[in-house]
């Protein structure tokens, strides 16, 4: 029992687009609560790592949540792939334009004033460079708890 070639490279189609909405949309509101705390006054050591937590966790669940959606609905999405890789894609394209609007609205709405928050901000990292290191570390940590769950719900089903 085979999968045709036309469904399979949709699936890979969908898997492509709703990891690409969903990496970006987890950085997005990383990005968005690191601003939030910058504007709040936050100590920039905080600011660090509670986006970046903020963010990890964020793409873990919403992995979760899609991983056990598209076992749930397997079969639903098996008989309209072209329907769902076009959602996924429209998907991935409306968190595409948000995410190259954001600076833009940011800057003209909330940073008009110069913030010294954000020379903080950035003056920390510059000071501590490892910490580049650590959102490499959360990024990959991320992925790889994607692949143990992708491989735990497989192996279970």
């Amino acid at each position: 029992m085979g999968i045709e070639r036309n469904k399979l490279i949709g699936f890979f189609g969908i898997g492509i687009f709703t990891y690409k909405t969903i990496s970006g949309l987890s950085y997005s509101f990383s990005d968005l609560a690191k601003d939030l705390l910058i504007l709040l006054d936050s100590k920039p050591s905080w600011t660090f790592w509670i986006s970046e937590l903020f963010g990890l966790i964020l793409f873990v669940i919403l992995i979760n949540i899609i991983i056990n959606r598209i076992f749930e609905n397997f079969k639903t999405i098996s008989e309209n792939v072209l329907k769902y890789f076009i959602w996924s894609f429209c998907a991935y394209f409306i968190i595409q334009v948000i995410q190259i609007s954001y600076p833009s609205i940011k800057s003209f709405f909330v940073f008009e004033v110069e913030n010294l928050g954000i020379k903080d901000y950035y003056g920390y990292l510059r000071n501590n460079y490892m910490l580049y290191f650590t959102q490499s570390i959360f990024y990959y940590l991320g992925e790889i708890i994607a692949i143990i769950l992708i491989y735990n719900k497989t192996k279970n089903e």
